[in-house]
């Protein structure tokens, strides 16, 4: 079967959750065989680099990508204001992606076109006249649900008003676009269910972002001292409103409890208000070089998530590593999780306190839960067994 995968950003450097998955697609759908070109987006947050892109992905995809600028821009957002158009969709329709991408439909016919997000919606109309390829869109979350949740959570009236307007704006895009294609991949069932309710009448198949879980390493986790970190791009912001909360609300509560224990931030564009917050026991970092080397000494991943749908990729990954996850329920949302044996929910600083206090008197449960949490992400998070669902989904359509 030949595809065509349209990415937002480039998938590799693997640098965020929207990467990982893009790229976990990518190889799942080279796993099962099929014949895979890659176009994606070259962006100012993430400008796309060949040299980052393992020798063999770029070769059999023939990964590209074209220069556009997605950022925001005031002007356009106040010009914006003046029709009934979603600014967050606005901004990812270029000429020149455009154009790059008419070539690459009469260049060759493909069996399906799948678009990374709703953000490659846009040139719906453009694939739909140079291509009968059946046009499949992954959604990484339900995207409106992610602007409701910030303008809920909005103390600023201003800001409430506009974060409200984009939602809705998104929210109408989004339900209108979607009727249109003839699939839908969903990364949770929770998702699934919410475009049902919004009556998308398309087949939409429920796939994780798939791992090789055998090729992670589980750590062994010791029982004391207890350590939290938080590994997160701090440039998306339900990361940010997460952060704060946690930081403001939570880390004061457990810090009284437990004067000894360890935490530590880390993640891309970390905000300089941030970063000076670091002291004592609380060690705030920046970007680092390597995930797997900045958890090793720690064992309980911390998701402080107020907002967002999908999933989240930093969980299936502190899965795969055998890491105790102590998590909002937000922030496990589609995660098919047993709260207290291979995940643990707080939803307040009291819940945090409590989860951590059951860790400090049972550290015997801190390697239980670990191994529980390495079982769940092999059962449901293995790669090959995702790639053929996909290809089962893909000729079914």
């Amino acid at each position: 079967m030949k595809v065509l995968q349209v990415c937002l950003k480039p998938p590799y450097p693997k640098v965020d959750g929207g990467c990982i998955a893009m790229a976990a697609m990518t190889e799942s759908m080279l796993m099962a065989g099929h014949s895979v070109k890659v176009l994606c987006m070259s962006t100012h947050k993430h400008p796309f680099d060949a040299s980052k892109v393992p020798s063999e992905i770029l070769r059999n995809t023939e990964m590209e990508a074209v220069a556009m600028d997605t950022r925001l821009k005031p002007h356009k957002a106040l010009a914006n204001l003046f029709t009934s158009q979603s600014y967050n969709i606005e901004r990812f329709f270029s000429k020149a992606f455009e154009t790059r991408l008419i070539s690459i439909l009469k260049e060759g016919e493909f069996d399906v076109i799948h678009l990374e997000s709703i953000f490659c919606t846009p040139y719906m109309e453009t694939i739909r006249k140079y291509s009968k390829a059946k046009v499949v869109v992954r959604t990484h979350n339900v995207e409106h649900h992610i602007w409701e949740q910030l303008a809920k959570n909005e103390a600023i009236a201003i800001k409430k008003w506009y974060l409200n307007l984009l939602a809705s704006r998104l929210k109408s895009y989004e339900i209108d676009t979607l009727r249109k294609v003839d699939g839908i991949i969903s990364i949770t069932d929770e998702d699934k269910q919410e475009f049902e309710k919004l009556s998308v009448k398309c087949p939409i198949e429920v796939i994780p972002i798939g791992f090789n879980v055998d090729a992670i390493r589980p750590d062994t986790l010791s029982k004391h001292p207890l350590s939290l970190y938080h590994v997160g791009a701090m440039d998306w912001q339900p990361n940010i409103e997460g952060i704060n909360w946690f930081l403001d609300d939570v880390w004061p509560v457990i810090e009284a409890e437990f004067p000894d224990i360890e935490c530590h931030l880390a993640g891309r564009k970390m905000p300089h208000h941030l970063l000076k917050r670091s002291s004592g026991k609380l060690k705030i970092e920046g970007q680092i070089d390597s995930v797997q080397e900045f958890v090793k000494s720690k064992n309980i991943a911390v998701v402080p998530l107020l907002s967002g749908s999908g999933m989240r990729i930093k969980i299936v990954e502190a899965l795969a590593m055998g890491k105790v996850i102590l998590s909002t329920s937000a922030g496990a949302e589609g995660i098919p999780y047993t709260d207290g044996e291979n995940l643990l929910i707080a939803n307040t600083p009291e819940e945090f306190v409590l989860k951590l206090r059951f860790l400090s008197e049972n550290p015997n449960q801190i390697a239980q839960i670990g191994k529980n949490a390495r079982k769940l992400a092999s059962s449901v998070f293995d790669q090959k067994k995702l790639s053929s669902k996909l290809t089962y989904f893909y000729a079914n359509l």
